[in-house]
């Protein structure tokens, strides 16, 4: 490849920020403003659509996502989509482009980018004495997006094989670098490490989200994130006292009571909290935000019969508020129900129920279930039409409430895929899920640890880069 320089269009960017990286990467432009001051970078980071569609290829692979016939005819268009459902590992065509994984290295790219020169630019129109908070936040950001790709695209962290592939891990602008997979191990310590770097350069008194762009991360939010790093490594001390962390710097919760359709006739027509859930950006649940799809409306999916029997419908806010059984456009599914959340962005980033469920799993595997208990009676007093507080028995039942709020609460993310592949690696008991492929009428099954659970990177991306093979 020749080479090439990054230019990040900061016009363009703003409006169409989901583009492969290489569509920037040529001789230089005219009628552009190229990054190189302070106060471009901070417009590049201020870039809203980093918020994107993220993780759009696993929606379909998590386990409590189900299709009948009717749901599943909103998705053979497209052959990514069924090969997901049916659990392919090679879910890509060949030719076909994968947006998912475009978009990460696109804003890997561009925190790299910001973090080679930051240090030395002149800062334009913006304060010097907050170049520390530029760089802290590429750095952080970069280890968000390295989060979600290694756990789309490889198996899951395991300290006792640390060196199992995981994935490309630039940390430079340097595109004519074809390089291979990173190990898991590698990867996780590089995210750890920009994220202790990104806090060591906020002042203690630095925000704790960022209110008015919470694409954008505070303190809390880098802690959260360290937080479930930790989780997802097995180091259960250490995300107890990282979410403990986050928790006491920022809490806010909803409570689900207040909250009802815009118009109760029609579920579809949206909620009645203004445009709060319509933007994540406006959602004070959101820590640090991330969304994977919008409304849910078309294509559309069904909540897996085991994870409709964990709910109960006639005191559970948010079976009330996300689920229906007719579609926008008037199909009766019945008897399953769609999974909706009507006329809003989704979150499947960080937010404060994520990080209280992280808080109680991580304490109940540690040993403190009453602590366990305690912080997830905060959350579902604001979920529940009619509260009574749960009470720790043992241990192993806390944890099993745990994993079933997690599922609950986190429907419609897809993090239930991700959450699946861990427990595998901590040698909890995962059961082989099932499907009926609606194409053939067979038996399709998930195994505990099968490639199904992991997106192969799309022969189009392996043509450009064979060491990724």
């Amino acid at each position: 490849m020749k080479t090439r320089y990054i230019y990040l269009l900061l016009t363009f960017l703003t409006l169409s920020a989901c583009q492969n990286p290489d569509e920037f990467l040529d001789v230089e432009p005219t009628g552009y403003i190229i990054p190189s001051t302070l106060e471009d970078y901070d417009k590049l980071l201020q870039n809203y659509a980093i918020l994107r569609s993220v993780g759009t290829n696993v929606r379909y692979m998590d386990p409590d996502v189900y299709h009948n016939d009717a749901s599943f005819t909103t998705i053979t268009s497209s052959s990514k989509d069924v090969n997901a459902y049916t659990w392919k590992h090679d879910i890509f065509p060949a030719g076909v482009s994968d947006n998912d994984y475009n978009d990460f290295y696109f804003y890997i790219h561009t925190m790299n980018y910001i973090l080679e020169a930051v240090d030395g630019v002149e800062p334009g129109n913006f304060d010097p004495s907050k170049r520390n908070i530029l760089k802290a936040e590429a750095l952080a950001q970069r280890a968000f997006e390295y989060f979600m790709v290694v756990n789309e695209y490889a198996h899951h962290y395991d300290p006792a094989n640390p060196d199992m592939p995981g994935v490309a891990m630039p940390l430079t602008v340097d595109l004519q670098a074809q390089l291979g997979r990173s190990s898991l191990g590698e990867v996780y310590q590089q995210m750890l490490a920009d994220l202790y770097e990104a806090l060591s350069l906020l002042d203690d008194n630095y925000q704790a989200i960022n209110s008015y762009a919470n694409f954008r991360p505070g303190r809390a939010s880098i802690y959260a994130l360290i937080a479930e790093i930790n989780l997802y490594m097995g180091d259960f001390d250490q995300a107890v006292d990282n979410s403990n962390i986050a928790l006491s710097m920022y809490n806010f919760l909803y409570d689900y009571n207040t909250i009802d359709f815009s118009n109760p006739s029609n579920p579809w027509s949206g909620y009645n909290n203004g445009s709060l859930w319509y933007s994540g950006t406006l959602n004070k649940e959101n820590i640090w935000n991330r969304y994977n799809y919008w409304s849910f409306n078309n294509p559309f999916h069904l909540y897996a019969p085991e994870l409709e029997a964990l709910y109960d419908k006639d005191n559970d806010r948010r079976w009330y508020l996300f689920a229906t059984q007719t579609s926008s456009t008037g199909v009766d599914v019945s008897p399953n129900y769609i999974y909706m959340y009507a006329n809003s962005e989704r979150c499947n980033g960080l937010s404060v129920p994520r990080l209280i469920l992280t808080n109680a799993e991580a304490k109940a595997r540690t040993g403190d279930g009453p602590g366990a208990i305690t912080v997830l009676n905060t959350l579902l007093e604001n979920r529940m039409s009619t509260f009574a507080p749960l009470t720790h028995t043992d241990d192993a039942t806390t944890l099993q409430i745990v994993k079933n709020e997690r599922r609950k609460e986190l429907a419609g993310t897809s993090l239930n895929l991700y959450d699946q592949k861990r427990y595998y690696v901590y040698g909890d008991i995962v059961p082989t899920f099932t499907r009926i492929d609606p194409e053939t009428g067979n038996t399709i099954e998930l195994n505990p640890g099968d490639d199904g659970y992991v997106v192969k990177i799309a022969q189009s991306v392996r043509d450009q880069n064979p060491n990724l093979n």
